[in-house]
């Protein structure tokens, strides 16, 4: 008895102090805040967002004439024919059906545009991260946003932040 107790408390005792470490390095990256705080990042929304208030400009425009085009139908609606006025008013649904199509057609190429100047941005800051995960000895970086808790000492944002704006012009 005394025996098998001693055996016992061996196995628990020898069990229990083994340590299992893990011989990854893991890190992780707030990606989404290095596209809203870097220096390149910014410039490439600065440029989408003029592209997309010109755009705007010039939708707004067609639509203030859409807009006049109607009150006009309105003003001479009881000075016109029957037939005129319906001539008009298909006229005029055709510009606005076109009118909407252009604008979801702009939007789409906006986002599309976007899309791929933030794509090349990460293509461009690939090696950046790949050599900073060499020089650290880090196996795995993970995305900030696919956590739910880590240790604040694995977060590598603000470094590779201050490596892209120096680098990267």
């Amino acid at each position: 008895m005394i025996r098998k107790n001693f055996f016992f408390i061996i196995i628990f005792y020898l069990c229990g102090s083994f340590s299992c470490w893990s011989s990854e390095k893991i890190a992780f990256l707030d990606v989404e805040l290095i596209i809203n705080k870097s220096k390149p990042a910014l410039s490439i929304i600065k440029k989408i967002e003029n592209i997309r208030d010109q755009e705007t400009k010039k939708l707004k425009k067609l639509e203030d004439e859409l807009a006049k085009k109607n009150e006009e139908i309105k003003k001479t609606k009881n000075l016109i024919s029957e037939k005129e006025l319906n001539n008009k008013i298909i006229l005029l649904r055709q510009e606005a059906k076109s009118f909407e199509e252009l604008r979801k057609k702009t939007i789409k190429d906006l986002n599309i545009k976007r899309n791929e100047e933030l794509n090349n941005f990460l293509k461009l800051i690939n090696p950046i991260v790949q050599e900073y995960m060499q020089k650290n000895s880090i196996d795995i970086i993970i995305d900030k946003k696919n956590i739910f808790m880590a240790k604040s000492k694995n977060d590598i944002t603000e470094d590779i932040l201050k490596i892209i704006n120096s680098k990267i012009k």
